[in-house]
């Protein structure tokens, strides 16, 4: 009963957190009102990323087409690519497939891009949920701390401003922490044990439709997985190792996923390994003017022959990728979430007494750390703090909450929790309501402007907010600072709740 209440509250505050900042603007949207006016900061398509992928859910309801239109290509220029005269968004079609029954749900209630985008904070929410159920149930923490898990996360670090827009952060984070939650469940139950084997190879195949770098960031997962297909069994004179067939017959669930994958890179590209990041670039197109050029459609195969997904990744990028994504002062976790320094001290600590499922998720934050600091563009273009490491993020408050539950030092440890968490969440808060249009250090140099949640301060102090909410209802009755103070006030006052109500009826036993 004591988890079905803490679940209940988890979703009831997740939804109300991610409603009040969801983006968006009222009415259906047009793709000729997108370039030039809605795509400019603190709009809901301020980011070429989720623009792309709504326009391909629009293109999906209203052509049933993957390939976009010219005036659709036109719209999410510039991340497309050309193939033999149709127009494709670079990025895989799982994010706008998703958001399909959201998009015509919201249609009919003239809020097709808003619902499309509340797609992405049901899922946020979910995260929410598995973060509770793992800390509670494996790493065997209190409920009020694993509570708090769930609320680092969503709402002290920077995955809240991709919760309220349509990014495949979050439903990646989902099937990672999903698909270990049932293996772990795998492992240790046997009635429908198989349903849960299905279930991880499910989301392992799924997730290829999101991002391609999820085959490499649920690899740990996939791993833990293997390893839960053995039953070990200690008798008195020998050792007894079984393997679970389930895990091998349900494994054709990710095979036939992948053959529907190569079959839409066949259909749509000419070859079951052609993916859509390795196209022609639509700005290579037109700044080549290679449509107008006699011999453009050979110069366009040469381009396609020459471009690889390979060339994203150099390792010897890594120790530059590394410090950008950690320390830097345009995307540096510690700058923009600090909280997530106490998880290093619970990693430390779970090291000593390392157990399968920690090592496990360990090893899914070291991979996703290497994976994106040998990345070609670490910075992840212009974003609002470190967006490739959202996956890591949740993991990682998990381990801040360990520490808390271990450390001697209880009185101070949660106070110095709760005063980095309050600078965390105004920083989180402060993107979530302005904007995720943030350049990277190199290029703000060059453009003489903020790089980090300076630049968000500003459109704050003028208050220019993307919330729908704020924008169409509550910014006639408050100023976007108050709007501010009311989120976060409520937020640290029940993080306060969570940390300090242990200690008071500690005392209160003691005496």
């Amino acid at each position: 009963m004591k988890n079905r209440l803490a679940l209940l509250f988890i979703v009831i505050f997740g939804l109300f957190f991610y409603a009040l900042t969801l983006r968006g603007i009222y009415g259906n949207i047009k793709s000729s009102e997108i370039k030039n006016n809605l795509d400019q900061a603190t709009k809901p398509f301020e980011l070429s990323p989720e623009r792309g992928r709504f326009l391909l859910t629009m293109s999906l309801a209203e052509n049933k087409s993957f390939a976009l239109s010219q005036q659709l290509a036109d719209a999410a220029y510039p991340d497309v690519g050309y193939k033999d005269g149709k127009f494709y968004i670079f990025f895989v079609p799982g994010i706008s497939v998703l958001a399909l029954p959201f998009y015509i749900v919201g249609k009919g209630f003239n809020l097709d891009q808003v619902f499309s985008y509340s797609m992405i904070s049901f899922f946020a929410v979910l995260n929410l949920v598995f973060l509770y159920l793992i800390s509670r149930k494996i790493f065997k923490l209190p409920i009020l701390l694993s509570i708090l898990v769930s609320f680092i996360f969503g709402f002290a670090s920077t995955s809240w401003s991709y919760a309220i827009t349509l990014s495949q952060h979050h439903v990646t984070t989902f099937f990672i922490l999903s698909a270990f939650y049932a293996a772990w469940r795998y492992k240790n139950t046997q009635r429908l044990s198989w349903l849960y084997s299905l279930y991880v190879w499910f989301a392992y195949g799924a997730s290829i439709f999101l991002d391609y770098p999820n085959v490499v960031l649920l690899a740990p997962i996939m791993l833990y997985h293997f390893f839960t297909a053995f039953q070990i069994e200690k008798l008195k004179t020998k050792t007894k190792i079984n393997f679970r067939l389930p895990y091998l017959i349900t494994s054709i669930i990710f095979f036939l996923l992948l053959a529907l994958h190569g079959y839409y890179n066949y259909a749509n590209f000419g070859s079951p390994t052609k993916l859509s990041g390795s196209l022609v670039g639509y700005k290579t197109i037109k700044e080549q003017k290679l449509l107008q050029d006699t011999q453009g459609t050979a110069k366009i195969k040469n381009i396609a022959e020459e471009k690889t997904i390979q060339g994203f990744f150099q390792e010897d990028q890594f120790p530059q990728g590394l410090s950008i994504l950690t320390g830097s002062l345009d995307r540096g976790l510690l700058l923009y979430s600090p909280l997530f320094a106490l998880s290093i001290i619970g990693i430390f600590l779970a090291l000593r007494k390392i157990t399968l499922e920690s090592g496990i998720l360990i090893s899914a934050v070291l991979v996703n750390f290497f994976l994106y600091s040998s990345w070609g563009d670490p910075w992840g273009g212009w974003a609002f703090g470190p967006r490739y490491l959202i996956p890591s993020m949740a993991i990682l408050a998990i381990f801040c909450a360990a520490w808390l539950n271990n450390t001697k030092y209880k009185i101070i440890s949660r106070i110095a929790a709760f005063i980095l968490f309050m600078y965390s969440s105004a920083v989180a808060l402060l993107g979530a309501i302005t904007t995720s249009q943030v350049p990277p250090k190199i290029e703000a140099d060059y453009l003489h402007t903020k790089y980090n949640f300076l630049l968000n301060y500003d459109y704050f102090r003028d208050g220019r907010s993307g919330s729908f909410i704020f924008n169409e209802y509550a910014s006639n009755y408050v100023s976007l600072q108050q709007y501010f103070l009311i989120i976060w006030g409520t937020l640290l006052l029940i993080v306060f709740l969570l940390l300090f109500i242990p200690l008071f009826f500690a005392k209160k036993n003691e005496s």
